[in-house]
């Protein structure tokens, strides 16, 4: 398959590579490798629950890594938290062509939107990425009831695939890419969504 079919879904528009670089982006959706279709089991919910200390939450059977994890307390680490549920949540709607179900609780519904669109496209495409998603959170700050963060996505130990064959990361158009992204305190409840998220240079 050419690259001009692997899309990324922006808040501006859905479209190939060439049509929506630049703009501010939610994770890419790809096509992939057709397999047999299996139909994916239930998984729990994850919330991130308010904690004082920050959690690693590699999963090695899912294919996700945590680096540089930083030593934060209190709302920070609570920031911290959900945005590493928020990228694991994303890898497994990667790996599986279905949207988790803790997007409800962790995301705005722009967001969740712009989910259901990679699952879909994905799987319309009998799209297959797999095995190993490297990740990093930094710059974390908190200001009331809002929040920054910066997160670092490392495909390079990530495959891409469709009916035609197999793509490095650079043929799918997944570079090592750094996102921003903006957070909410959801009020009287003690827990953070992700608002909004834009991909900017590489990291």
């Amino acid at each position: 398959m050419s690259r001009a079919v692997w899309v990324v879904v922006s808040a501006v528009c859905v479209g190939v590579l060439a049509g929506c670089s630049g703009s501010p982006d939610e994770p890419a959706g790809l096509s992939a490798t057709p397999t047999t279709a299996v139909e994916p089991s239930p998984t729990p919910t994850p919330t991130p629950t308010p904690s004082s200390e920050v959690q690693d939450q590699s999963d090695p059977a899912l294919g996700i890594v945590f680096t540089d994890i930083p030593d934060l307390t209190g709302d920070e680490a609570d920031v911290y938290n959900t945005l590493a549920t928020y990228q694991k949540e994303y890898w497994r709607t990667l790996t599986t062509n279905t949207v988790s179900p803790a997007f409800s609780v962790i995301a705005a519904a722009e967001i969740q939107d712009r989910m259901q669109q990679i699952a879909t496209t994905n799987a319309n495409d009998l799209g297959q990425i797999g095995p190993v998603f490297h990740t990093s959170i930094g710059n974390v700050v908190v200001t009331g009831d809002t929040a920054q963060g910066a997160v670092c996505e490392d495909f390079s130990g990530a495959t891409f695939a469709d009916k035609d064959g197999t793509y490095t990361p650079d043929e799918a158009g997944f570079e090592k890419r750094l996102k921003s992204v903006t957070l909410s305190r959801v009020g009287g409840e003690n827990r953070w969504i992700v608002l909004t998220s834009v991909v900017g240079d590489p990291c």
